[in-house]
């Protein structure tokens, strides 16, 4: 009855700020050391692995998905990749994403001859 389900389903709730973005991630029984976290900016990936929670002894049932996980969640406007922040708490991962500040260029308008306006 030894069940190791690769990519088990993440279930997540994300939360939209003035500021940016909230994550929440479930990840119960899942070590600190275990999960990875990428963040693009648009997407947040979190992958890892749940591994069996007891080992040495013949299993009479097992209901708790183990293995691998992956989860990307996509963002409907871009992050600041460099203000992450992750937390795991109590089987929660909350991951905190700060909005990409508008970047303001000026483009000189050129008229015949090369000459800017």
């Amino acid at each position: 009855m030894y069940r190791n389900t690769d990519n088990w389903v993440l279930h997540a709730d994300v939360y939209g700020t003035p500021e940016g973005f909230e994550v929440f991630v479930e990840v119960p029984g899942v070590d600190r050391d275990e999960i990875e976290l990428e963040v693009t900016p648009l997407t947040v990936r979190v992958r890892g692995v749940r591994n069996m929670p007891f080992q040495g002894a013949t299993a009479l049932a097992i209901e708790i998905q183990t293995g691998n996980f992956q989860r990307e969640i996509h963002l409907p406007s871009r992050v600041d990749t460099t203000s992450v922040s992750a937390e795991l708490n109590s089987g929660v991962l909350h991951i905190t994403l700060m909005r990409q500040k508008p970047v303001k260029v000026s483009i000189p308008v050129q008229c015949e001859g090369n000459r800017n306006l």
